[in-house]
């Protein structure tokens, strides 16, 4: 059997109430017919999904399977309509549905937040925003999960291909790719955007219990990989396709070379706390996006400390930063 060229893929653009703006699922034209995400769970985003499958001349229930990339509600919120309108197998990231099959860990962001400082009102006026926003339904019983090197194999009119999973960390802790070989093409989810780096989440760690990963040192190890694989098409989870993928990995790895430093250049001898950097770094940001923030801070502070510059205190349970005195 000879293999494809050209993937057939038809990209899904759908609405979302985030800043980053539109989200994109993508529609695999082979047998078995399968979404790659599929939106936010919101009426908007599922009629713009229901439009393109049916400008594509399918319909909701010929939809066979579903690769999701990672657990951000934006990309897997509407999996149970999916489910339920086709009865499509549901693959899922193995150490994805850890983290929200575990009720502890919202409790867990909660801690690592007050131990950047955030105050205890803002806290739980985030907590309300995530409340009464657009929420998945996911039932964790009826997916498979996806292992790092897992295959799905297409047949398509032009030929067969193979997409492999590959787990690449930093965004979140378990996110996943999918790459086919053959064209060097990979759906990237939210690793690698043409128009925004991705945030390296605050969580707390899924092997280390009461510790928090190192999100940004796992995203440039990502980063490094994706830059060893000879890529040369990226369909990603949020614009357009990325037709040069080298130049715009080697563009974010020094955009966080250069955050890194700015950062940095926010710390003084006596000490500040996360929370307070990002008041100075990001003073236009409220409500749920300060939680983006912090995350982006504390991520780059993490290089800073590794790097000798900075150096991290306790106190009363709140962690500071201070410059490095020789």
């Amino acid at each position: 059997m000879r293999a494809v060229e050209v993937l057939p893929v038809k990209r899904i653009e759908m609405p979302t109430p985030y800043g980053v703006g539109p989200v994109n699922a993508y529609l695999l034209e082979a047998e078995p017919l399968t979404l790659i995400d599929c939106g936010i769970n919101t009426p908007q985003a599922q009629n713009a999904l229901f439009l393109e499958i049916a400008a594509a001349g399918y319909f909701p229930e010929s939809i066979e399977q579903v690769l999701i990339t990672h657990a951000h509600p934006d990309h897997y919120g509407l999996v149970h309509v999916i489910q339920e309108a086709a009865g499509a197998t549901v693959y899922f990231p193995e150490r994805e549905i850890r983290r929200v099959r575990d009720r502890q860990m919202l409790f867990e962001v909660g801690r690592l937040l007050m131990e950047a400082g955030m105050p205890l009102d803002l806290l739980f006026k985030m907590d309300q925003e995530r409340k009464d926003g657009p929420r998945p339904r996911l039932d964790h019983d009826h997916v498979v999960p996806v292992h790092d090197g897992d295959a799905f194999t297409f047949e398509g009119d032009d030929g067969e291909f193979t997409l492999t999973a590959h787990l690449m960390p930093g965004h979140t802790g378990g996110h996943v790719v999918y790459l086919e070989d053959e064209t060097r093409t990979m759906f990237a989810g939210d690793q690698l955007l043409p128009e925004t780096s991705p945030n390296p989440l605050l969580e707390p760690s899924l092997d280390e219990p009461g510790e928090r990963r190192r999100s940004l040192k796992e995203y440039l190890g990502s980063l490094a990989r994706m830059g060893a694989m000879g890529l040369q098409l990226v369909y990603p989870g949020h614009g357009d396709p990325v037709t040069d993928p080298q130049r715009l990995i080697e563009s974010m790895i020094e955009h966080h070379l250069k955050r890194k430093a700015a950062v940095a250049a926010h710390l003084d001898e006596l000490g500040k706390t996360p929370y307070e950097i990002a008041t100075e770094v990001y003073p236009d940001v409220r409500g749920y996006d300060s939680f983006l923030a912090v995350s982006e801070v504390v991520a780059h502070l993490d290089l800073v400390v590794e790097d000798g510059d900075g150096t991290v205190d306790v106190r009363d349970d709140v962690t500071y930063y201070r410059l490095t005195t020789t």
